[in-house]
């Protein structure tokens, strides 16, 4: 897909992010641009706190 130049640049990852971080960076990118799937590990982490629903791919 193609990416969202405009939200990357105004929304930079932290530099040495915590995991609060990083799960709310990754949750934002996810309804901004579709450059990238997000790492299994943070949706996974989402997923269990109830933030996102699980996807087919996520649950296989």
């Amino acid at each position: 897909m193609k990416i969202n130049r405009e939200w990357h640049l105004a929304h930079p990852m932290p530099r040495n992010a915590s995991l609060e971080q990083r799960l709310e960076w990754h949750a934002e990118h996810e309804v901004n641009c579709g450059c990238r799937e997000m790492p299994s590990a943070i949706r996974k982490e989402l997923e269990a706190r109830g933030l996102i629903a699980p996807t087919a791919r996520s649950l296989g």
